[in-house]
């Protein structure tokens, strides 16, 4: 599969000549993250979807030792993609730390970004949970020990109302390990959320159709974050989910899938000269 010149993993599915919709991974997430069957009920509904491996993770490229990095600069290597894909425009959806940089591809490449879906994500760093800085991070040397630490982490994101299915959660974990084991670029991609500026006051720029999903019983990136995009947005729909924690939810697949489809519909409408 594809890989930009300066070392960014990408693949595409689906018809090339839908509607492209870019899925961009969390904190230490692979693409893999964003699973198959989901991909599938997006490409089901005419959509190119495209997801990516950040910097520092997965088949892209990975600092050498002592490397910094702005989430701004992982935003450059979203641009790289999509020139790679030969894409015009395109229907960004990040969660998390993908919603970070999502906001500033948005920001700092409008050009490229024809809408936003924006889960569990916030504009501002006060509203990440302090914890998600503290402490060593621990890299795993053996796959049971990736596997083990990867469920320790799901502790802190699992919903109250929408169950754990720890099986399939083990079975990701083994096959990130798998395709891609070193995990040690993981401390410079938190650097890089720890030295996110305020987006806030700049977010009006951002003009483009956007949905904005978030569970309330989020542990890690508190609720009140997508309320100030909210609040920012010109052009933004609000979904909010009482017992839904950090997490793209199984039980919820066909409504997320249905908003991504809208709002990249309606991107479409708004950037085709009438």
């Amino acid at each position: 599969m594809p890989t930009t010149t300066s070392g960014v993993y990408w693949d595409s599915q689906g018809p090339c000549d839908g509607p492209p919709v870019l899925l961009l991974e969390g904190y230490t997430g692979q693409l893999i993250g964003w699973r198959e069957e989901f991909c599938t009920m997006l490409t089901d509904k005419g959509l190119r979807v495209l997801r990516m491996d950040n910097r520092d993770i997965g088949l892209s490229r990975h600092e050498p030792e002592g490397t910094t990095y702005t989430i701004a600069d992982m935003a450059n290597d979203v641009r790289e993609v999509i020139d790679s894909a030969d894409i015009d425009q395109v229907t960004i959806v990040g969660q998390s730390m993908g919603g970070l940089i999502a906001q500033h591809v948005a920001l700092n490449h409008p050009e490229v970004v024809a809408g936003l879906v924006l889960f569990y994500t916030t504009p501002t760093r006060m509203d990440i949970n302090e914890n998600v800085f503290e402490g060593d991070i621990l890299i795993p040397r053996t796959r049971d020990e990736a596997i083990e630490f990867f469920l320790e982490g799901n502790r802190n994101t699992m919903s109250p109302s929408y169950g754990y299915d720890e099986s399939a959660q083990r079975q990701l974990a083994g096959q990130m390990y798998d395709r891609a084991p070193d995990q040690s670029g993981i401390p410079r991609q938190r650097e890089a959320i720890r030295q996110m500026p305020d987006l806030t006051e700049r977010l009006p720029e951002i003009t483009v159709p956007a949905a904005l999903i978030h569970g309330k019983d989020d542990l890690l990136i508190s609720h009140q974050g997508t309320m100030r995009l909210w609040h920012q947005l010109p052009h933004a729909e609000l979904h909010l989910y009482p017992g839904l924690g950090h997490e793209i939810a199984r039980a919820l697949w066909s409504d997320f899938a249905e908003i991504i489809t809208r709002t990249t519909r309606l991107s479409l409408n708004a950037t085709t000269p009438h």
